[in-house]
Order: C-alpha cells, then sequence, then structure tokens
C-alpha cells in the first residue's frame, strides 16, 4: 500500500492560494456582462429576495464571503482525504474532483429549484453553469498546486 504525507503548512498555504483565485473566478462568472444582463432581467421578480433580507448588501457579501470559505475548506479536507482514489495525477486529479464536486453540488440543487420552485429557469441553468465551471477551475487549480509544490508526497 503507497503511504501518503502531507504537508499542511503547505496544504494551507496553497489552499489559501487556490481560494483567493476561486473568488476571482468567481466573481468573473457572477459579474461578466453576460450573467449581470440575464440577472438584471429578473430584477424584482417575486420569487427573487432583495439584499434587504439580510440587512443590505455589504451583509449578504459578509455572509456569502462566509460560506463560501467555509464550503471551500470542507471541498480542500475532502480531496486531501480523497487524494490516492483520484484518477489520474497533478491537475487532472484536481479536474476529475472538481468535476466530481460540482456534480454532487449543482446538478441536485439545480434539479430541486426547477422542480420545487417557480424560479425563472435560465438563473437555474446559469447557477449550473458557473458552479460547474468554477468547481472544474478550483479542482484543477488545487491539483496543479498541490502536485508542483509537493503538498502531497506518495512513498
Amino acid at each position: 500500500m503507497v503511504k501518503t504525507t502531507i504537508d499542511y503548512k503547505k496544504a494551507l498555504l496553497w489552499g489559501a492560494i487556490v481560494w483567493v483565485i476561486q473568488m476571482l473566478v468567481g466573481n468573473l462568472l457572477w459579474m461578466n456582462p453576460i450573467v449581470a444582463n440575464i440577472n438584471q432581467q429578473y430584477a424584482g421578480h417575486p420569487t427573487i429576495k432583495s439584499f434587504d433580507f439580510i440587512g443590505g448588501m455589504s451583509n449578504w457579501i459578509l455572509v456569502t464571503l462566509l460560506f463560501g470559505t467555509v464550503f471551500i475548506i470542507v471541498c480542500i479536507i475532502l480531496y486531501l482525504i480523497l487524494y490516492r482514489s483520484l484518477p489520474g495525477q497533478g491537475w487532472k486529479k484536481g479536474l476529475f474532483f472538481g468535476l466530481m464536486v460540482g456534480f454532487i453540488k449543482a446538478v441536485p440543487e439545480a434539479f430541486n429549484q426547477w422542480m420545487l420552485f417557480v424560479y425563472p429557469e435560465s438563473l437555474i441553468l446559469v447557477q449550473l453553469a458557473n458552479t460547474l465551471i468554477g468547481f472544474l477551475i478550483f479542482g484543477t487549480l488545487l491539483g496543479f498546486f498541490y502536485k508542483k509544490f509537493n503538498v502531497i508526497i506518495s512513498e
């Protein structure tokens, strides 16, 4: 059996760097003109909450950032736990992980929104696509950096 050793300091450092990159990628995915235009079409839709429900946009950004951070930490821990069982090496291993987590998160979420809520389908599709793309990029970067900087060493 192959033994793996994790350098937790490097895992934390490169995980934090990937988290920052992921936040930038997320902003590009959600705030680009195409998505902004789609979202603008549904401003005021009865199923869309205003930022006031949580105390304004600054509170919404804070809660979203905190939840996103916790979720990314959980995903990094999951990557470390599943590392040996993921196929490929480096970025390919990360790509597979990102695809797996993206599908586990995005597809049931989109299906439930479509089945249970009167929510605009184009917004569901944007969320589905952006989540999948975001996790593919996240996983690929995580696999790349963790391999390049020897975060996990197989012996």
